[in-house]
């Protein structure tokens, strides 16, 4: 479960099957009482098809007809000059784009308006509900920042996921300059007055490292897939899924 880093949102294996039905379990296990807490961007959220579609209005504003060749198998981590050599760029392309372009970039990336491009991950709906219906509350816990709730709240509904109703809360920083780990730190507290956190999900190997360090009682799922590129790894114990999907699931990509 090692293996990659990348997105992989069709990856099925028993050992994730095992790995997701132990969460949907410790969701149930306080009743009422206990919450679980997931990430959004990378976890429950496939972002590639934001990413390409930021790509695609800037290739047009700039003229940049070469950077319509990106596509969401481009993207592996956050270094976006690395995303466009993916595509074919070359680095002297890539270079006389810098820096401006990937400013014009990210700050379209951290709008409400673009979280309207992203997907929900195959299974993630379901699996949020799942827990939900064991009992817990589900804590959206998110990097992004007040000025993306419309959008990310939007998404939510529109992909299904259990929101807008009793037991459900999302939590965003109040700008985007705070740091995340700094924010989601701060954020277990006003949690705790929801109830026993007992699963934290987050594809930030920096964050799943500090729930288990500051709650180890509750049980921290890595998701396995694009993520900053600190050179910092989840801890070894952590149990790590590359997806939401089970083996059992039509679409996915059972690995034996």
């Amino acid at each position: 479960m090692r293996q990659s880093r990348s997105y992989a949102p069709h990856y099925a294996c028993p050992e994730q099957d095992a790995i997701l039905d132990g969460m949907v379990r410790r969701a149930g296990a306080e009743g009422r009482g206990g919450v679980v807490v997931f990430d959004l961007d990378g976890c429950l959220f496939d972002n590639r098809p934001r990413i390409v579609r930021i790509f695609r209005e800037l290739a047009s504003r700039h003229g940049a007809a070469d950077l319509y060749r990106i596509a969401p198998e481009h993207f592996a981590d956050w270094n976006q000059d690395d995303t466009m050599r993916r595509a074919g760029l070359s680095d002297e392309r890539v270079a006389a784009l810098h820096p401006d372009f990937l400013k014009q970039f990210f700050l379209q990336f951290f709008s409400s308006e673009f979280c309207a491009y992203d997907h929900a991950m195959p299974g993630a709906a379901r699996h949020v509900w799942d827990c939900y219906r064991a009992g817990a509350s589900v804590v959206y816990l998110t990097g992004r920042h007040d000025e993306m709730r419309p959008g990310t709240e939007k998404a939510l509904r529109d992909w299904g996921f259990p929101f807008h109703r009793p037991r459900t809360t999302l939590i965003t920083k109040p700008d985007l300059t705070v740091v995340d780990e700094h924010f989601k730190r701060e954020a277990i507290r006003e949690i705790e007055l929801l109830g026993t956190p007992v699963l934290f999900v987050d594809n930030e190997p920096v964050n799943v490292n500090l729930f288990h360090a500051l709650r180890p009682g509750a049980l921290t799922v890595w998701v396995q897939s694009d993520h900053s590129p600190r050179p910092v790894g989840a801890h070894p114990d952590l149990p790590a899924i590359r997806g939401f999907l089970r083996t059992t699931d039509a679409g996915a990509d059972p690995v034996s």
